[in-house]
């Protein structure tokens, strides 16, 4: 009998690494031995990406007061708050209903939060809940109470339970399993930098300082937007791309950061997220990822895998990517000067970056592997 798995993804307006993961590990399920339902809170991005690929998503919604980002609830008044209560009540008893009626056998969760809306529906009817690990986690009652319910957890990378005690790493240790996810390389296309620059409209002779994700504050775009602007009094010879959409909770934080560029006159572009991520990567000279947080980034594999030299901060499990400074090279969590200082060390050493570039592709080609992805998820499953 086929196993059946619900997928519940709270954010249902993001198409980023997270999800993205969640779609490859779908992808990547034997479909002789299970079957697979998405279920988010809303229609947005993440139900048109996925069934643009094929996946067909379920929307079992969430009150309005409950179903925002940002922090917005911990704003909110007694009375706003009881609501939003209620609301996550309502919801639990709708989801008993949707898993019960779906036979499912097993609960994935992305996130914390995700875990957390369906913590008494779970309960109720005595479900598995697989809890996937993406990003760097505190060690906060949250989380405590995540650990304690889950059934299974799996860490994208092992650096995401760095800031917990080892104590209770050890307590856990028992139900977690660590496996990396895997990239289809042969689907990455690397173009002339000059073609693409052109295709993009940059000018073909300046050297382009890019990012690539989410926009949201704990991705640290206002330390390379105020190094980027430092970084232009040494070398006029720059110019920034910012690719991805804004998060939601997070328009006003990046209109602050594109009115600095404005004000400094800057060269710049911003660019809302495009699936033509070759083109986007093969115009960039030097990659960017000042995360305060992390999980494993795709968005640097990507890098690397389009041959682009990497600049990140040292967060979750980058350096289970970027092993050395023969990889790639770090610089201190929203030091936007240590990050000036980094980007003009790789600007003016062509054979450095090259060398990066290089050997950077070469191991993650290597580590992380569609197959080997999907033969170990296939078994986590399995086991369960």
């Amino acid at each position: 009998m086929k196993k059946r798995i619900m997928f519940l993804e709270s954010r249902y307006d993001s198409f980023y690494g997270a999800q993205k993961s969640m779609l490859k590990l779908i992808k990547g399920l034997k479909s002789q031995r299970f079957v697979s339902k998405v279920v988010t809170t809303e229609d947005g991005e993440l139900k048109r990406n996925l069934e643009s690929c094929n996946v067909k998503v379920d929307v079992v919604k969430l009150g309005k007061s409950s179903n925002v980002f940002g922090g917005r609830v911990l704003n909110y008044s007694i009375i706003k708050k009881i609501v939003v209560l209620f609301q996550l009540i309502f919801y639990n008893l709708k989801l008993v209903r949707y898993i019960f009626h779906n036979k499912i056998d097993i609960i994935y969760v992305n996130d914390s939060r995700a875990l957390l809306y369906t913590l008494l529906a779970s309960k109720i009817l005595n479900k598995k809940i697989v809890w996937y690990i993406r990003a760097d986690i505190s060690n906060s009652i949250i989380t405590r109470i995540c650990l304690r319910h889950s059934d299974y957890i799996i860490t994208i990378a092992n650096g995401v339970l760095r800031n917990l005690p080892l104590k209770t790493i050890n307590k856990y240790k028992i139900k977690t399993t660590n496996i990396y996810t895997g990239f289809d390389f042969d689907t990455f296309n690397v173009i002339n930098k000059r073609k693409a620059k052109k295709m993009l409209d940059i000018p073909d002779n300046c050297n382009v300082i890019g990012y690539l994700g989410s926009i949201h504050q704990r991705k640290g775009i206002d330390t390379l937007v105020d190094s980027y602007i430092n970084l232009t009094k040494y070398d006029k010879n720059v110019f920034l791309l910012i690719v991805g959409n804004i998060s939601q909770g997070y328009k006003k934080y990046f209109d602050l950061q594109l009115s600095k560029l404005e004000k400094e006159k800057v060269p710049f572009k911003y660019i809302p997220y495009t699936n033509k991520v070759s083109e986007i990567y093969s115009a960039m000279d030097i990659f960017v990822l000042p995360s305060k947080s992390e999980g494993l980034p795709r968005v640097i594999i990507e890098a690397m895998g389009h041959k682009v030299p990497v600049i990140v901060t040292d967060v979750g499990g980058t350096k289970e990517i970027v092993v050395n400074k023969d990889y790639g090279l770090f610089f201190d969590v929203g030091d936007s000067n240590d990050l000036t200082n980094k980007l003009i060390e790789l600007l003016r050493d062509n054979n450095y970056r090259e060398a990066l570039s290089k050997k950077g592709n070469e191991f993650v080609l290597e580590r992380f592997s569609d197959n080997k992805f999907i033969e170990e998820i296939n078994h986590f499953f399995e086991r369960i």
